[in-house]
């Protein structure tokens, strides 16, 4: 498996290579969670339901401290290299854990420091079309390849060999040389921070919105696409690996990138189309597109909001924190229908609840001006 260090020098950055790779090894983190539930529902003895838990824990120290950490803390590299040295000992602790309470303590700690990784990350480059395609490629790179390495792992040694692995990957970005520039020496110290603006509002509300809505039906799809539409299991897995890899060049994408919520009124459509058909072919193919639709707009949506703030540095962590929270309440949402045998009604509910916040996100972009000057 590519470390992130090899991830860093493979995507040729214009931004810091050790925040690049300490997202990296943020979203091999995430990635490498849906894979645990079994392994970790075998050796706790409970369901794979109940064993989910973890992931509603880790995400919601995600959204807690994506919310919190710009507030108390300014950027630093003494940060950063906390929040690694933190990663890597609440991964090697929950290898250790004998209880599953105790487990999911640890996890919610471990979505702390994720959650710090990913506001330097972004904080540092948000506004700036060019660099952010440099952060958002990282999850797409490290989905192709992390997935089956951690799929495969936890098959075969179970969840503490993936809890191990995840500690010492956290110290390799440690690795990198660190630039003699400060993090984000231009952005806003925590006692200056501005408060959202009403547009900054919609804007965020409709992040959490589209992402509630994707994560209410992606988190099944692989279960529909054996269940419904009666693909081999392996055949949905190369699904996955082709929507992270056809989402590659769209993150990497260093140009303008107008209209974006239409981009992800596509995604809204590819929601529709995996809920609603019994093709394996078609369903394959929209899964792999919902990658591309989901990369090529999310950044210009966060180039919209930093566009429309009066410090674009300050809403780096609201953007992440709205986005966990969807992310924490989709698959609850979604679990509602999918235990109902109501897949394709919740295509509707979801899909039409994505279209409406890419809807609005264009309306946003169309009669409400960019704050040019705040803009840096």
């Amino acid at each position: 498996m590519q470390s992130p260090v090899q991830v860093v020098t493979l995507l040729r950055p214009n931004t810091r290579s050790d925040l690049l790779a300490a997202t990296a090894f943020s979203s091999l983190v995430f990635t490498a969670t849906p894979f645990l539930l079994p392994a970790v529902a075998e050796q706790y003895g409970i369901s794979v339901g109940f064993a989910a838990l973890i992931s509603t824990a880790q995400l919601g120290g995600f959204v807690v401290a994506s919310w919190l950490v710009g507030r108390i803390f300014d950027p630093s590299r003494k940060l950063l290299v906390w929040a690694l040295l933190a990663a890597a000992g609440f991964h090697a602790l929950s290898a250790l854990s004998p209880w599953f309470w105790g487990l999911l303590v640890l996890r919610f700690a471990s979505g702390v420091s994720m959650a710090i990784i990913a506001w330097l990350g972004w904080q540092e480059v948000f506004g700036d079309s060019d660099r952010m395609g440099d952060v958002a490629v990282v999850g797409p790179v490290v989905g192709i390849v992390g997935a089956p390495i951690a799929a495969a792992l936890a098959e075969r040694s179970g969840a503490d060999a993936v809890f191990v692995m995840l500690a010492m990957v956290a110290l390799t970005p440690l690795l990198v040389r660190a630039p003699s520039q400060p993090l984000s020496a231009n952005a806003p110290r925590k006692a200056d921070r501005s408060r959202p603006i009403p547009v900054t509002r919609v804007i965020l509300a409709c992040l959490g919105g589209l992402t509630l809505g994707g994560s209410a039906i992606f988190v099944f799809a692989a279960a529909i696409g054996v269940d419904n539409v009666g693909l081999d299991p392996f055949i949905v897995s190369l699904a996955f690996s082709a929507n992270a890899a056809i989402s590659i060049p769209a993150a990497r994408y260093r140009g303008n990138r107008p209209l974006s919520g239409l981009w992800l009124l596509g995604t809204a459509a590819m929601a529709m189309v995996v809920t609603n058909v019994t093709l394996g072919p078609i369903f394959w193919l929209a899964l792999m597109l919902w990658g591309l639709a989901f990369w090529a707009g999310v950044p210009g949506i966060f180039k919209l909001l930093a566009e429309r703030s009066v410090n674009p540095a300050d809403r780096a962590g609201d953007a992440q924190s709205v986005m966990a929270a969807g992310r924490v309440i989709g698959p609850l949402f979604g679990a509602v229908f999918f235990e109902a045998g109501s897949i394709q009604i919740l295509g509707f509910a979801a899909a039409g609840l994505m279209a409406i916040c890419a809807a609005t996100l264009v309306a946003v972009e169309r009669r409400v001006p960019p704050l040019a000057s705040k803009v840096s």
